[in-house]
């Protein structure tokens, strides 16, 4: 596999199992264009379709030269096109380009792809063989299509937020986009299972999945014990209800992570931490035991940890075989040992971006190309696919194309 230049982000590669597979990419935000992002990093090549007002992730702070650092990210890899699906134009180009694509993935809510034209059954009528892959919150059912969805919704409505947190405090979302983020690789999976069939000689039609069941894929064995018991699960703050000791305690000068979750590593850390004489106590006998008394081993940890500082106990937690790690801010994260040996990022258009999570024959997979201007590749796209001159310059003059494509039909 070539490598990637660290510094500009250039490479090709070698590994792109889904070259020659065309994705028309609807989706925006986050999860879809996620999604997206990972499997044009893979090969495909990705079609994103923004209005003329662009994906609102473009706004989303952090911004580098005006564009957000999400967008970005999400979208490296893809060429870009405006449409305005509003338009007849726009939607007759869209079916263009639908006619020569392999898959379509569309974020929309129910009912709206089909109201403005790219549903489906009209998609099909173009390409009996496309992959249609609908992305949405909670389905197209009679409950879950009148139910917005963002992923802090989605964190709320499945009970995920009041998972989080500590007792007497206020729900608390995941702060990364688990939902979202996690939709996306779901989908990603998809489109690769269902490329993967089609070559074996079955052919899928249609995918779809929600926001909804990444949350509830996510929590599955404890959705399960509230589904069987109808209990709410105990709120864990930064530990976990099937084990202990296996939380954030505090030392002299800050806190440390310790990952104790049988009875041999609690052995360790009892002796390495000098409360041994808990071992035999009856409240802290078994994992099941120091889970069902985790306040008061809590208590007992944190007298025994404040005698030193953060960097000492875990130095002799480590030599004692223990898991720990100091809790980190995301700042001296991105700075760590790790980060770097992990190459963790790779530079794209002059932004650190992190790298896909793989190595292939020790080298990471590289961005294909930056993320898209705004309309940056309609003239091209639409040439590609077969749209005459003259409808091209009536999509421009329609205003569905970007500045910059209206700017390069001028030249």
């Amino acid at each position: 596999m070539k490598k990637v230049d660290e510094e500009s982000g250039d490479g090709s590669g070698t590994f792109a199992p889904l070259e020659g597979v065309r994705i028309l990419d609807f989706s925006s935000n986050m999860a879809g264009p996620f999604a997206t992002m990972i499997l044009a990093q893979l090969g495909a090549d990705v079609i994103k379709v923004e209005a003329p007002s662009g994906d609102d992730a473009r706004a989303w702070p952090p911004e580098v030269d005006g564009t957000g650092i999400a967008y970005r990210h999400m979208n490296a890899g893809k060429r870009g096109i405006v449409l305005d699906l509003g338009t007849e134009s726009g939607r007759k180009a869209a079916l263009t380009l639908a006619a020569r694509s392999d898959v379509l993935l569309q974020s929309m809510r129910p009912g709206v792809a089909e109201r403005i034209g790219i549903g489906e059954d009209a998609v099909r009528a173009v390409n009996p063989d496309i992959l249609y892959y609908a992305l949405n919150a909670f389905g197209a059912g009679p409950v879950g299509s009148g139910l917005p969805g963002y992923d802090p919704l989605v964190q709320a409505y499945t009970g995920i937020m009041m998972m989080n947190g500590h007792d007497g405090a206020p729900p608390v979302r995941c702060a990364p986009s688990v939902v979202d983020l996690g939709t996306g690789q779901w989908v990603a999976m998809g489109v690769l299972a269902a490329v993967l069939a089609k070559q074996r000689g079955q052919q899928i039609r249609g995918m779809e999945t929600a926001l909804v069941d990444t949350a509830f894929s996510l929590v599955a064995y404890q959705a399960t014990a509230a589904k069987m018991s109808g209990k709410r699960p105990a709120r864990a703050g930064s530990g976990n209800p099937i084990a202990a000791p296996y939380e954030v305690y505090p030392a002299r000068d800050g806190n440390l992570m310790i990952a104790a979750p049988n009875q041999r590593l609690w052995e360790r850390v009892a002796k390495v931490i000098g409360i041994e004489e808990l071992v035999a106590d009856p409240r802290f006998l078994t994992v099941a035991d120091r889970s069902r008394n985790n306040a008061e081993l809590t208590v007992e940890i944190g007298r025994a940890l404040a005698g030193a500082d953060v960097a000492t106990w875990v130095g002799r937690l480590h030599d004692g075989g223990v898991p720990a790690t100091p809790v980190a801010g995301l700042e001296e994260a991105v700075a760590s040992e790790a980060a770097l040996e992990r190459g963790t990022f790779l530079e794209l258009d002059g932004v650190p971006h992190v790298r896909l999570p793989w190595a292939v024959d020790g080298e990471s997979v590289p961005f294909a190309s930056p993320a898209p201007r705004l309309g940056e590749h309609t003239l091209e796209v639409l040439r590609e696919c077969g749209v005459d001159e003259e409808e091209i310059r009536k999509i421009v003059g329609e205003g569905t194309a970007s500045i910059a494509a209206s700017r390069s039909v001028e030249r």
